[in-house]
């Protein structure tokens, strides 16, 4: 035998509100007006404390002193649409108000608006420091990016001729030659030695040397001068300052001949460069300028960085050794 259901509780009897005591309780403006008239049937104590009794009084004329309704009134649309609507509207001394309308019905069945005012002046002033904030850690974020990138690109290039300096160079012939392998293109080397510099640091002082090397490198960085028609290299070729005064010219998919025509090219630029101002106490010392070249390839001459380099840099002494001022090439493995 089924035991009998449970008895129901008796419910709570719902507590009566007198409507104008709720509205009167509310911390913002309340205000009931007729849409067609615009006129305030009925305000709340905050709404009379803030613009006093309105009472049959069209709402644009007392609050804003407007002959016309507000250009930012939605209370029409409220009342069309059965929706809530809301406006922000910016007041003098950079205030705020949020004002919102909702259509209601009275046990009459006319149709009325209750319109509610509340003052969002700190919600807004928060937002435009927040705003601001964000705009100041963008801009830092920015200085920071532009900063961390101008201190690595100081980290792998040479201080004095803007080149790439030796560690970095290291760094791209391991990975153009990787790169070299798994694709079976070519990959050139030209290595650079200046020919009797230390002759013309002794002769000319130091500050003439640097301006040697200087210019030097905008040679090998592709910088031309008004007379030029052709750069030395091309944008994916990487130049870079070896050490002392040694250069290097990576020159990828570039076969050993396309090399040869770079190192050609380079021994008859640089003599040229004695022309510049710059370097003008070369002539009045009587010293030339010149480099030998060794030239070296992948597949060819080396497999590895280190065998490619060797073979470069022996090459470099073959071209010494037949009377500066030339290109050599490293013989077949």
């Amino acid at each position: 035998m089924s035991a009998p259901p449970p008895a129901e509780l008796p419910r709570p009897k719902p507590s009566a509100y007198d409507p104008k005591s709720l509205l009167n309780a509310q911390p913002v403006v309340v205000a009931v007006i007729s849409p067609d008239t615009y006129k305030v049937v009925f305000q709340n104590e905050v709404s009379i404390e803030k613009f006093g009794n309105l009472a049959q009084q069209t709402c644009h004329e007392k609050i804003a002193g407007s002959a016309a309704p507000c250009e930012f009134c939605k209370m029409r649309e409220a009342v069309l649409t059965g929706r809530h609507t809301a406006a922000e509207v910016p007041l003098p001394d950079n205030q705020f108000m949020l004002v919102q309308w909702a259509a209601v019905k009275t046990m009459e069945g006319e149709v009325h608006v209750a319109e509610t005012i509340t003052d969002i002046t700190a919600i807004k002033r928060q937002q435009v420091e927040k705003e601001a904030l964000i705009r100041q850690l963008e801009h830092a974020n920015r200085k920071l990016h532009d900063v961390n990138l101008q201190l690595h690109d100081r980290s792998i290039r040479d201080g004095l001729t803007g080149l790439y300096n030796h560690a970095h160079f290291q760094t791209q012939l391991a990975h153009l030659l990787s790169q070299a392998e798994r694709s079976g293109s070519p990959l050139s080397l030209l290595f650079l030695d200046l020919d009797d510099f230390k002759l013309i640091n002794d002769r000319c002082g130091h500050g003439v040397g640097d301006h040697v090397l200087i210019q030097i490198g905008a040679l090998l960085d592709g910088h031309l001068r008004p007379t030029e028609q052709r750069r030395l290299r091309r944008a994916s070729d990487i130049a870079a300052r070896y050490g002392g005064d040694e250069f290097a010219l990576l020159l990828p998919n570039t076969p050993l001949e396309g090399a040869q025509v770079v190192a050609d090219l380079l021994s008859h630029r640089l003599p040229t460069l004695r022309c510049l101002p710059e370097l003008a106490p070369l002539d009045a010392q009587g010293l030339s300028l010149s480099c030998s070249i060794g030239i070296a390839a992948f597949p060819t001459h080396a497999s590895t960085p280190i065998d490619l380099l060797a073979a470069a840099d022996a090459a470099v002494y073959v071209a010494k050794r037949n009377g500066k001022g030339q290109a050599a090439v490293a013989p077949s493995r």
